[in-house]
């Protein structure tokens, strides 16, 4: 990796990675589109998702860690805080509080999220 490589990926939260948002759509609601429209995903792009992710016979987690893709390419050049306080919120307001306080402490340690945070004991 170069420098400059280094660098760009450094600038990225660590709870906005690729990977990050991956492990967060397993752990939100499935099949509850709530979430991706209070982070403004334009309800035809929803829609045109989740018959696309009908059609091919995916999981809801599927068509969760697309969307969810789909919004932080949406959101490209947006002030990273803005995206995770937007995140947050948007949990939040979908009645998953614990999954935006899970948001929020890793963004506080600049950790990744990792699907152990979500398994229950």
């Amino acid at each position: 990796m170069t420098d400059v490589e280094d660098k760009q990926e450094n600038k990225e939260a660590k709870v906005l990675t690729d990977v990050s948002l991956i492990n967060l759509s397993r752990a939100v609601k499935q099949g509850d589109l709530q979430l991706y429209m209070l982070l403004n995903i334009p309800t035809v792009e929803i829609i045109r998702l989740k018959f696309k992710n009908d059609e091919q016979q995916q999981t809801e987690t599927g068509l969760s860690q697309k969307l969810l893709l789909y919004w932080k390419a949406m959101r490209n050049g947006a002030k990273e805080g803005e995206l995770i306080r937007e995140l947050e919120a948007a949990l939040g307001d979908s009645g998953q509080q614990d999954i935006a306080d899970i948001v929020s402490q890793r963004h506080q340690i600049n950790q990744e999220i990792v699907p152990e945070l979500f398994v229950s004991a």
